[in-house]
């Protein structure tokens, strides 16, 4: 018996398949097979049952589980009293939404390389539905997400919160929220991104209808469109601060404010790992959705020829 048989048999037994679990160790799927079969010879038991379409844990491997984790943990410890540095190791795939990748993540990278430089970070963004998938099928270690999740099988930690501001194109007529509502589209993000109950229930709550949206998956493309005047909407504090400095849009102040969208750390339950642990105390000194889109913080004009040079008050 070998920690890496061990620790082949823990991903599999936790991961969704033996294809995310072999992703997970940067294996093949042939090779953690292997281990995990040798792993078998060695305790003269069966650990999974193969004969169906997605292998599952004998009696015998959900027994052999928590004593695996307890045994890779407790080498993790040895292995701890050995380094030089206080830091902790491994390997984690944290999924994050564009809003953070484009704001606090790049500080995070920073502090985590600091303190913990034997600790490696795999980012990875995507939608908050699709974080939520990956991180129970074990693709995830843990993931920063909108809200804090209703499966029984996550945990959630609050962790920071983003504020949204209501902005037009320079060029476009200031209308009451229903007249702007009626004449242009509304440009936002896709149904499954965090946003979206945020901005129905703002709707419900006042009494609005909205006649045209159009969705764009990334905040990046949301920017562009609403400073070219295709249409009126919101940006994060993040994106809004440095393109009302530049005059690239408008804010909205008379537009009744949207509520704040609160994010939580989710990891699955049960994982208590200790570079878990170390992760939530630096995004607890790094979470920051207010924290400026770097590149366009960058000093000088909003470009010649681009938003704010219509005067002819686009309507589609």
């Amino acid at each position: 018996m070998t920690l890496k048989q061990l620790e082949a048999f823990f991903w599999a037994g936790t991961c969704a398949s033996f294809a995310v679990a072999a992703e997970r160790l940067h294996l093949s799927v042939s090779s953690l097979s292997k281990r995990i079969a040798e792993l078998e010879t060695s305790l003269g038991a069966a650990l999974f049952d193969r004969q169906h379409y997605r292998a599952a844990l004998t009696p015998a491997g959900m027994a052999l589980l928590p004593r695996a984790r307890a045994l890779l943990d407790e080498a993790e410890d040895l292995r701890g009293l050995l380094r030089q540095d206080t830091g902790v190791c491994g390997r984690l795939r944290l999924g994050v939404g564009e809003l953070a990748s484009q704001t606090w993540l790049p500080k995070l990278m920073a502090l985590a390389a600091e303190r913990h430089p034997q600790l490696v970070l795999e980012p990875v963004v995507d939608t908050g539905e699709q974080m939520e998938l990956r991180l129970e099928s074990g693709e995830f270690d843990c993931a920063v997400a909108a809200g804090c999740s209703a499966r029984a099988g996550v945990l959630s930690y609050p962790m920071g919160r983003a504020d949204f501001v209501w902005v037009a194109a320079p060029h476009l007529p200031r209308l009451a929220v229903q007249d702007a509502l009626s004449r242009w589209p509304l440009v936002t993000l896709p149904q499954g991104a965090g946003t979206h109950h945020m901005l129905e229930d703002w709707l419900l709550s006042h009494g609005y209808v909205v006649h045209r949206r159009l969705t764009c998956n990334t905040w990046g493309a949301v920017a562009g469109l609403l400073a070219e005047g295709i249409g009126i909407g919101f940006l994060p504090q993040g994106w809004a601060t440095p393109l009302l400095a530049r005059g690239g849009v408008l804010a909205r102040e008379d537009w009744p404010a949207l509520s704040s969208l609160r994010y939580a750390l989710r990891v699955r339950q049960g994982d208590e790992r200790a570079v878990l642990t170390a992760l939530r105390a630096l995004l607890a000194q790094t979470v920051d959705f207010a924290e400026p889109i770097r590149f366009l913080a960058l000093p000088g004009p909003w470009p010649a020829g681009e938003a704010g040079q219509r005067q002819d008050g686009f309507c589609p």
